[in-house]
This record gives C-alpha cells, structure tokens and sequence, in this order.
C-alpha cells in the first residue's frame, strides 16, 4: 500500500488505526455460535450423539408401523360376519352380500321395498342392513340384532359367513357329530365297541337298532341275533344345538353242527362207522375222528383200526364264516361191544341141563347167563355168599342152571363175577349179585 509515495506494512497500518478503538460484542453472539456448532454436529454422524441419521431411522420405523396398523384394520373391517343357524344347504345362498340371516332369518336388501323377508324362521322381525348402515346406525350396537351369541347360535349346527356387516366376527367352536366301530360286520353274538369321533359335543344318545340305547360317551354293545341294525349317534352341544350321525352294523346267524353215528353201536374194529350229518345253515364241514384222521365230506365213514376213548368232533362253517362246534366225547363207550347180566333167574325142579341155553329157556328164566355183543373171551363164575364158587364157564353159550354137583342150590342172593376181553380189543371185569328163586 502506498500513502504520500511511501511503503506502509498492513499490520502497522490496523495497529496504528485501530489500537485505540474497542469492541464490544453483541449479547447473542455466543447464542448464535452454539446453535451454529448444535447444527453442524446434528448433520455430522457421531454414534454417541442423537444425529440427523437417528432421526430418519426413528421415522422410518415410525411409518413402517402406521402402516401395518392400518393394513390390519382394513383387513379387520372386511372380515367376515358369524351367522350360526344355517344349514349345509343354505350355505350358497347366505354368501350373498345382500343378504343376512339374523336370529334365525333372512334378511333380504332386495325385499326392502316391500319390507318383508324372502324366508322367516324364527323372530318374524326384519331388518334392512344396507338401509341402517347407509343412515349410519349400527344394527348390532343399536341392539336391532339381538343374541347372536345366544339365540342366533341355537338356530343351527353350523356358522357361516357374510363379509362387510360389522368389524368384529362374533366365533364360537362348532359341533360335529362323527364315530368309528370295532367291527361293521360279524357272527352272533357280535360285540361291538363304539369309538366317538364327535367335536365339542356335551351330551350323547346312541340307539343301536335293536331297541337298546345309551348315553354314554363309548359305549359297547352285543348283538345277539343275527340281522342289520342301524346304529345312530345324536350329540347336544352348549348352546342346545343338536347334530346326528348313523351307520349299519350287519349280523350272521351261526350254524347249528349236529351229527349221529351209524350203526348205533358199531363193533371196533369189525365196523365201519358212518356219521350221519343232521347240521342246519352250513356250507362247510370239518370232521375230527379223534384218532389222528381228518375229513371235510358232508357224511364220511371211518374205520378204527382198535377200541378206544374216541373224540369225534364236527365243526360246521356257513357261508359267512360263521362256526359252530359239536363233540361226541367217548363216541363208543357202551356201544357195540357190550355184556350185561339178569339179577335173578328160576332154575329147572326136573334136574340139571348143563346151562346150555335157547330162545325157550330164556322166555321161561331158567338159565343165568349174560346178553352180550362183540365178546371174544369170557369166564362167568358163581359163588355162594361164603364166598365158595359152585359154578364156572368159558363159553359164552353156557350158563349156569342152579345145580351145584347134580343138586338143586337153595334158593337166595349168590354172587357173580364175569372177565374177558371184546373183539376190540377191550377187556371187561365186572361183578354183580343174582336171586335164585323156587317155584
């Protein structure tokens, strides 16, 4: 800078113009430079400090959440309306939007005009929905639906839905009616046990088709005839509404197995035996002759190879599969094979005749001996009750005549006593008493 053609440095040129002056700052100034400093640090990122970048994320969040709240609450507006009362078969007809089953009725904007309901079931009152809500009342908070928790629930089993009345569904759990059986179908007596299946149900009546009931929750059954019975289930639940369900249960009569055996008393080993079969409703035959030997024929005949205890059993099947069992236990015990002895006889007065008998002497009882069948060795001897035999034969064609030694015994009680052996092998001991009596 130059002054008067000089040189003047700048510094000495402040400090000789200024040295003097005084300045006094303004009562703001320090005001101003720390909301300058505050601004310059919220635009500056500082973790440890609340910055324009908290700020964003804050309100981010904050508009994030407004609109979830308000995307719930349109959902909700447009959620559906619980009507209960309706059949399965109205259920097309109550999806309209136009129309509204209230306490057990329909309401109908279509019918507005006239002011009267397409179908009323229940109340006989109607109310129009698009008029009230147009007008802005709330039918359900101006109490113009009544009960739709309680007497519009007892209408009917099931709930439906009606979108746009109101905001909040009215939700109640449904009931249903539903079991399972331990068998469809079997032979009598038939035991069947109930398995329910059944929802939200309080109460139970089953009847079993046969004029049994019961209000138990699993109940158990025998059917003892055979026939086809329709089983139902009835459940109640809370609100008194009501729902059924049925299902069949069939039931075969058995079989009746019985059978004969011919000849009446067959000699073992000498005869066949042929079974004669007298069962009733069978198809199916299986035959057991105890001895080891099976059959499936309708009348077979078997021959035994010996005597013996034989269980004989017949199992008679019908066309269902039903069973029925018969046993001969001991099929041949007393059969064929067999000796038995008179207790008293009249012997001759005009002497001995050696105990040979026929047809005539035994019309006339003069000779005692036994009626057998099947024998194949025998020995009778007789004594006296002293115990002293007077008499003894190996033939079973000789008995004895009453003579002891060529003398007529005295009349009374003798004992005899009789072994031997049958074709069948079988051997017999038997004893007894006998009365000789005196003309």
């Amino acid at each position: 800078m130059k002054e008067q053609g000089r040189h003047i440095d700048i510094d000495e040129l402040f400090r000789g113009k200024l040295e003097a002056a005084e300045l006094n700052p303004r009562s703001s100034l320090r005001a101003d430079l720390m909301s300058r400093l505050a601004r310059k640090e919220f635009l500056h990122f500082n973790p440890s400090r609340f910055n324009i970048y908290y700020a964003g994320a804050a309100l981010a969040t904050g508009v994030a959440a407004a609109l979830l709240l308000l995307s719930s609450h349109r959902e909700k507006s447009s959620s559906n309306f619980v009507s209960p009362g309706r059949n399965s078969e109205t259920i097309a007809e109550i999806q309209q939007p136009s129309a509204l089953y209230i306490a057990g009725q329909k309401v109908d904007n279509r019918d507005a005009g006239a002011g009267t309901s397409t179908e009323q079931v229940a109340t006989g009152k109607v109310i129009n929905i698009q008029d009230e809500l147009k007008s802005g009342i709330n039918p359900v908070e101006n109490n113009q639906v009544p009960a739709i928790t309680d007497s519009l629930i007892k209408t009917g089993a099931k709930s439906e839905i009606i979108p746009g009345i109101i905001d909040e569904p009215v939700l109640r759990k449904r009931l249903s009616a539903s079991f399972e059986i331990s068998g469809y179908s079997g032979c009598a007596p038939f035991k069947v046990r109930f398995i329910n299946k059944s929802s939200n149900a309080v109460a139970c009546q089953w009847t079993f088709g046969d004029g049994g009931s019961s209000t138990e929750r699993e109940p158990e059954w025998i059917y003892d005839q055979d026939g086809e019975y329709r089983v139902t289930l009835r459940v109640t639940g809370e609100e008194g509404e009501e729902m059924s369900t049925t299902t069949q249960v069939n039931v075969f009569g058995r079989p009746v197995a019985q059978f004969e055996i011919y000849p009446e008393k067959p000699i073992i080993p000498d005869d066949a035996v042929r079974f004669l079969n007298y069962s009733k409703n069978a198809v199916k035959f299986n035959w057991d002759f105890g001895d080891g030997r099976f059959s499936d024929q309708y009348e077979p005949e078997h021959k035994y190879s010996k005597f013996g205890r034989w269980n004989v059993r017949l199992i008679a099947l019908s066309e269902h599969g039903c069973a029925d069992t018969v046993t001969r236990v001991d099929a041949f015990a007393g059969s064929g094979s067999y000796i038995e002895f008179p207790n008293a006889f009249i012997p001759n007065p005009d002497g001995p005749s050696g105990g040979y008998y026929s047809s005539k002497s035994d019309e006339s009882a003069q000779i005692f001996h036994p009626v057998t069948s099947g024998v194949s060795e025998y020995q009778l001897r007789i004594f006296s009750k002293r115990g002293i035999m007077i008499f003894e034969s190996n033939d079973i064609n000789i008995g004895w005549d009453g003579y002891h030694k060529g003398q007529l015994c005295d009349p009374g009680v003798y004992v005899w006593k009789v072994r031997g052996t049958f074709r069948n092998g079988e051997s017999f001991v038997r004893m007894g008493d006998l009365t000789l009596l005196k003309r």
